[in-house]
Order: structure tokens, then sequence, then C-alpha cells
């Protein structure tokens, strides 16, 4: 999906250093940003008004001429309820004031790239997890110092390989440097379930499961724990019962 980025700020330059963060940290993320740039409240406004946009994160500097940040959020929700909302500010004495508008970060001008990329990744894994269906979420990886982004629903398993994990997916097999338990905590209460002390198997893709072994529907075949079988095969069958 594409994600629709606004940026408002009446000093054109923090804008652009705003938008460059912006297109960076996508770039990392390798995710598509629309951004849409303003120069005060009411141009954002009347842009808002005017079309039918959800806006998913918005930028916003704090003090500007007409309508202040605080207005021009509770403004924005009006129109774009879920919007993510970050100040990018030099004024420390609002910080408090924003909370009621369930501000998602307040960050201080200038703004170091690493405190940017943070809450700009953040931004989209939240947005990601409250709004995206779970066949479109997505497992987060770090592989030569760029993030990338794979599909819950491409992955057909994950393979503890010496100090790396491999992901087996429908198109292509990706080595990146983790820990399994590491892995396995933020796959829980996902369509993921471990199903060997090596093995991360998607339950979308499972066929079958023996007491020796998974078969998935393309053929794979992984091992199983046998003393953890029946759970595992417990776990699968629920999971299907949901899914009719």
């Amino acid at each position: 999906m594409d994600y629709n980025i606004t940026i408002c700020d009446d000093e054109a330059i923090q804008g652009d250093i705003v938008e460059r963060m912006v297109l960076e940290g996508a770039a990392r993320l390798n995710i598509r940003a629309n951004i849409y740039k303003f120069l005060s409240g009411k141009e954002l406004m009347l842009y808002l008004n005017a079309h039918n946009t959800q806006m998913h994160i918005a930028f916003l500097d704090m003090e500007m001429e007409g309508m202040d940040g605080i207005q021009l959020a509770r403004a924005i929700k009006t129109c774009c309820e879920d919007v993510l909302i970050i100040f990018v500010t030099g004024y420390k004495d609002y910080v408090f004031d924003v909370f009621e508008l369930g501000t998602f970060r307040y960050l201080l001008k200038p703004v170091q790239p690493k405190v940017f990329t943070k809450a700009f990744e953040d931004a989209i894994h939240a947005w990601n997890k409250h709004h995206l269906p779970m066949e479109d979420e997505f497992l987060i990886i770090n592989k030569n110092k760029e993030k990338i982004m794979i599909k819950y629903s491409s992955i057909r398993y994950l393979e503890k390989y010496k100090n790396k994990i491999l992901v087996k997916t429908d198109n292509e097999d990706i080595e990146f440097y983790g820990t399994f338990s590491e892995l396995n905590y933020l796959l829980e209460g996902t369509c993921f379930i471990k199903v060997h002390q090596g093995y991360i198997a998607n339950m979308d893709k499972i066929e079958l499961i023996t007491s020796k072994e998974v078969l998935l529907k393309d053929g794979s075949r992984i091992p199983v724990s046998r003393r953890n079988a029946k759970e595992i095969r417990d776990n699968f069958l629920s999971r299907m019962r949901v899914s009719i």
C-alpha cells in the first residue's frame, strides 16, 4: 500500500528537511510514501476538505500563524480520525498539552536523524498493526544495514540456520542475523507457529501435520517436535476453524 504523509510547517526549509527524512525512512522500509506539504494549517485543511484523501501520518509544526499545531491536529482528526500525529517543533512548552490529542510523538528541532527514523518507523508499524489485515502485515528485518519488509502472507516458514535465520518465501530465500527466541516472541499471536526448535511455520501455508513432520501446500516438508505435536495440531485446527 501507499502511505499518505502530510507535512505542515510555515518554514519551507523545515518542511523540506522533514520531507527528506521521510523519503529516506520510506526507502529503508521499502515502502511508498506520498508526501503532501503545506505552509499553513488553513492551506492543509482546505486541501483535506476538498479531497477524499486518507492521511496516515501527519508531521506538524507547533507555532504557526493562524491555526497552531494543536488546533490543526484537532481539525485533521475530524476528517482523518486514525491519522498518527507527530509534532516537530522547537518548543518544549507544549509537550503536556498534546496528550489529550493522542499524539504519537513529540520531536524537538533540530531533530536528530536517528530519532526521526525511529519515530517514523514506529508510526508505520503502529499503523500496520492496527489497520492492515493479517495477510498484509509485515515481518521487518535488518539486512546489510537496511530494513526489509516481508509480507506475512508470502512467508512459508522460517528456519534457524547457524547464527542466521532463513526466511523461505513464495518467491525467494532471505537470510538475516537474528535469534530464534526473539523471532518467536515477535510472531506470537500471528499466523505463525513454532513447530520445531529450529522451524516456525505459517499456519496458512500448512496442508497437514503428522507426528513427525509438517507438510506445506507447496509440497515442502519440515520436521515437527514430537513432544509438542498434539499442541501444534490443536493450534493449527483452531486457526482453521476461525478462518472458516
